[in-house]
């Protein structure tokens, strides 16, 4: 019998609810029992509908009988299945933080396939349930979110996020090592040695200076552009 069985097991026999109430749904419907006590025990002058609230105070203690989570007597065994849920079916099927935030390529379907799967939300259910029956008077808003067990990619090394494929691909940025061995004193933009203008120098320095041109070409080119200008002209001339 797997750990998730053993604990369903567990918590059926306790007779815990498969839905509990959290605490403050708990409190709100005890605060309107409370009212309806009034409505239903006030003195015959007072106006008021006493059998719909009898009926509903009767609805309230029913829900809140089989509906609110129970402290365990037997707290330690429910801990100890359901951290052995926890790390060995839920965690595992988790994806990183990195790929739930950038949606890379394949990023849906696994979640489906994992998280959204059958036995990981039968799992996360009756782990939810064993929380509850921990500490049911928990004021944790935290106490049963597992987004808090979310595992992480690695150790962030800077440009080790970048994915090429994901939907928020990221930017590319300086690991550690680079940084380290970066100039301390960065030269100003706009001096002679900052790194644009040492590109800009380069650049300058490795073009291929431009051959003179020849007289005869020179001439050529006037030539052409004479007979140009002569063809327009004659075509306007024509056109008017």
């Amino acid at each position: 019998m797997s750990a998730v069985d053993q604990l369903q097991t567990l918590l059926d026999t306790e007779r815990q609810p498969s839905n509990p109430l959290r605490p403050h749904q708990v409190e709100s419907y005890a605060e309107e029992k409370k009212r309806l006590d009034e409505i239903i025990h006030a003195p015959s002058w007072i106006e008021g509908d006493r059998g719909q609230a009898t009926k509903r105070h009767r609805n309230l203690d029913k829900m809140l009988a089989e509906q609110a989570p129970r402290r365990s007597d037997r707290v330690n065994e429910i801990k100890r299945l359901a951290d052995e849920v926890l790390e060995r079916q839920i965690k595992p099927a988790m994806l990183p933080r990195e790929v739930m935030r950038r949606n890379p390529s394949g990023a849906v379907g696994a979640f489906l396939r994992q998280e959204q799967g059958p036995e990981t939300k039968r799992a996360i259910r009756e782990w939810k349930r064993a929380m509850w029956a921990i500490d049911p008077e928990s004021k944790d808003p935290d106490h049963t979110n597992l987004e808090r067990f979310r595992p992480e990619i690695g150790p962030q090394s800077g440009a080790s996020t970048f994915m090429a494929d994901a939907q928020i691909p990221g930017v590319f940025a300086m690991t550690p090592q680079a940084k380290a061995n970066w100039p301390a004193e960065m030269p100003a933009q706009g001096t002679v040695n900052s790194p644009l203008a040492q590109v800009q120098a380069r650049e300058q320095k490795e073009k291929k200076p431009r051959a003179p041109m020849s007289e005869e070409r020179k001439q050529a080119l006037r030539d052409r552009l004479a007979v140009a200008r002569q063809k327009q002209a004659e075509k306007r001339a024509a056109g008017g």
